[in-house]
């Protein structure tokens, strides 16, 4: 199964095995899950999701401070 992830501005791309979570893909690029929230379309979804067939994410960098 293909998955594609922009992260960035950069659109990477992993081949995995079907029912790989958001988080698992996340730790396979170096991507901490606590830095960025995922999308789907235009839709933010959550980092449990159960990935089953090829796929494009996208990514928005959380940022914060104080």
């Amino acid at each position: 199964m293909k998955v594609r992830i922009e992260v960035e501005g950069n659109t990477l791309e992993i081949e995995t095995e079907e029912g790989i979570t958001i988080d698992q893909i996340l730790e396979q690029i170096g991507v901490l899950p606590s830095t960025v929230l995922v999308t789907y379309g235009e839709k933010i979804v959550p980092h449990s999701t159960v990935i089953k067939s090829d796929v494009e994410l996208g990514t928005i960098i959380v940022s914060s401070g104080g």
